[in-house]
């Protein structure tokens, strides 16, 4: 009697416990496949903000070439410099990806090593991924395709409304069972039983989330300039650390660049009698300016609340030209090449429904209570993205006393509007 008291103990024992192992396996593989669908997901998503970035960040350097070989003094100019543009459609959306893996036995033993009929080595929670990145291929692109339906629009950062990747239990057990390793001889039924269990209780419905619906960008940026040092002018910008409300987070931004005259080789700047020559009285001006630019922002996005914290460097050279017409204004344009780098990285937790459908938070909760941790092993991703742009600028500027007004449109992969007005003393 008590050794049959002593094995049903035992058995209730061992049922728990597997039970426990069978929804750790549960929440790790739930845990790596957000991370897998953050990561596949997380470059097209930022990538129009990026854009937006670099357009709107590299306007706005030049008015007229004009930069005089010598001056018996120093000239300032202090001016706010304003950029805006309108959010087309196609920067709202993208198509989004699936997450996946194509089987090959070779990839087998990076999880699993055998000796004879024995298992020497055993990574149960990193094969449990392994064959779920294989379903998901196989559901989307393989023998299964259309098991597992993969959305064809997603909101990007820019745009607005959440996407949903259903996973239903039915085509998980499917493309197990179809699953080469399924019936494989070697592989022990014990591993078999911890995958149908992880996938039994996983999560059905995993979310894209959308962005904040902008439909235009403005910026105001403050601009220093100092010239001439032979035919060159130092320009300056600066945006001290600040927070700019919850959709933008904590940002600071900064700027150097120079301008060099290329028209001082080729124009007298002055007369034969050593007289200055009015600028209207030139054929016209060109100037070569070098710039480069670093942001910093950090804010907490989206309904997981993930911690964002993002540098960005750019840089731009531009060749720019400008007429000068007297007692009017002065007509400008330009051409300009610009790069930009960011590097994201971002720090987040499982989303609350799936928290809650794991068993970490209780129900209609969305922070931990007495017996519901929720998710307390936070992830990290880190995404660079580059991307380059070439720029058409336009525009005009109306000198009034010792104030200069003025108004451009710069043609690229997102078009700008910018003007503004600047002191001259």
């Amino acid at each position: 009697m008590k050794k049959v008291l002593l094995c049903l103990i035992l058995s209730i024992f061992t049922s728990n416990l597997n039970a426990q192992n069978s929804q750790d396996y549960t929440i790790d593989l739930a845990r790596k496949f957000s991370k897998d669908l953050f990561e596949s997901n997380g470059v097209p998503f930022m990538e129009p903000v990026v854009r937006v970035i670099n357009s709107t960040s590299n306007s706005r350097f030049f008015t007229q070439a004009y930069v005089p070989q010598k001056v018996k003094k120093p000239y300032f100019r202090v001016g706010i410099h304003g950029m805006s543009g309108l959010v087309n459609d196609d920067l709202k959306s993208f198509s989004p990806v699936m997450p996946s893996s194509e089987y090959r036995f070779e990839d087998v033993g990076r999880y699993i090593e055998m000796e004879g009929l024995n298992i020497k080595r055993l990574d149960t929670a990193g094969l449990i991924h392994y064959l779920f990145m294989n379903m998901m291929y196989d559901g989307t692109k393989g023998a299964n395709a259309g098991l597992i339906k993969v959305p064809q629009r997603a909101s990007t950062a820019l745009g607005t409304g959440d996407t949903k990747f259903e996973l239903p239990h039915e085509s998980l057990e499917t493309l197990f069972k179809n699953h080469p390793l399924y019936n494989f001889p070697l592989i022990p039924q014990g591993i078999k039983d911890s995958v149908s269990a992880a996938i039994a209780n996983f999560p059905e419905v995993f979310t894209l989330y959308g962005g904040n619906n902008l439909n235009m960008v403005f910026a105001a940026i403050p601009q220093f300039e100092i010239g001439s040092l032979y035919g060159t002018e130092l320009l300056i910008r600066l945006i001290p650390p600040i927070n700019l409300g919850e959709t933008i987070g904590d940002f600071a931004f900064w700027g150097v660049g120079v301008k060099h005259s290329i028209s001082q080789y080729f124009f007298d700047e002055y007369d034969q009698t050593g007289e200055l020559i009015p600028v209207y009285q030139r054929p016209f001006d060109m100037a070569v300016q070098v710039v480069y630019q670093g942001t910093y922002l950090e804010n907490k996005i989206g309904v997981t609340q993930a911690d964002l914290k993002a540098n960005a460097s750019l840089f731009s050279i531009n060749f720019h030209a400008s007429k000068s017409f007297e007692n009017l204004f002065d007509v400008y344009t330009g051409i300009s090449y610009e790069t930009i780098n960011i590097t994201s990285k971002y720090k987040y937790l499982l989303p609350v429904e799936i928290q809650r459908e794991l068993g970490l938070l209780d129900k209609d909760q969305e922070y931990p209570t007495p017996g519901f941790p929720g998710d307390t092993n936070p992830q990290t991703t880190e995404l660079t993205i580059d991307a380059s742009n070439l720029r058409w600028t336009i525009g005009i500027i109306k000198p009034i006393g010792n104030f200069d007004i003025f108004l451009d449109y710069s043609v690229s992969r997102f078009d700008i509007l910018s003007g503004g007005i600047q002191y001259r003393f």
